[in-house]
């Protein structure tokens, strides 16, 4: 479900690899991709971390057959935390769908390459779901909060052109995975020690203290009974 490659020196890729599911996900593959990012934040031979999927989508969010559980929202709100409060920065490639809380968790990455087909779409509203992941500080800080509104409030899905004018996604690529393999080989030869500390402010001064707002989303996810 989850494949680890070495696509580049200092380079850790991540794949979703569940492309008959449309790499939908599962508590046991969100556990897998926590794991895997722990470890890596802990490798020093890993300065970056490259969040990639097989097939023709990215991930088409939480898994249908699986219900929704407070455990795994947990797991959800503990990858975002890993990436947006590590010092290394993680960069991913999207093609397809990125719906749900797959979308939530590319918001918690620092480069997004996305394909021209990429579509991408937060519809828990529509289906009597609340997001996770942070997404009620990183959306707005990227799209502002006029934009954040109706993409939360109204469930409708972005093109991939559309999400490149709102900032969700830094460029659009013919092919995203080789740009965005660039990318993250281009970061993995800078100073860490630099990028961490930019990394680092940037994300003090927009976000804050991100932990208290995972830990009000997960407050609202217990009063809402999900």
């Amino acid at each position: 479900m989850l494949t680890r490659l070495t696509p580049a020196p200092g380079v850790c890729e991540l794949r979703l690899d569940r492309p008959e599911r449309l790499n939908a996900l599962t508590q046991p593959l969100a556990s897998a991709l926590l794991e895997a990012v722990c470890a890596a934040q802990e490798d020093e031979s890993v300065r970056v971390l490259f969040l990639t999927a097989a097939g023709r989508a990215f991930c088409a969010g939480k898994d249908r057959d699986e219900p929704p559980t407070p455990e795994f929202v947990a797991v959800l709100q503990q990858l975002a935390a890993a990436w947006v409060d590590g010092a290394k920065p993680v960069v991913a490639a999207c093609q397809g769908w990125a719906v749900g809380a797959s979308l939530e968790l590319l918001l918690a990455c620092d480069i997004v390459v996305a394909a021209r087909d990429a579509r991408f779409q937060l519809p828990e509203v529509n289906v009597g779901l609340f997001g996770t992941g942070g997404v009620f500080a990183l959306l707005p800080r990227k799209v502002g909060l006029a934009r954040a509104k109706g993409a939360l409030l109204l469930g409708q899905p972005l093109t991939a052109e559309e999400a490149e004018r709102w900032g969700l996604v830094w460029k659009l690529a013919e092919d995203a995975r080789e740009e965005a393999l660039a990318i993250a080989t281009q970061l993995a030869q800078a100073d860490p020690t630099v990028v961490g500390e930019i990394k680092r402010l940037l994300h003090k001064e927009a976000l804050g203290t991100f932990s208290s707002v995972l830990a009000r989303e997960a407050q609202a996810h217990g009063r809402l009974g999900h």
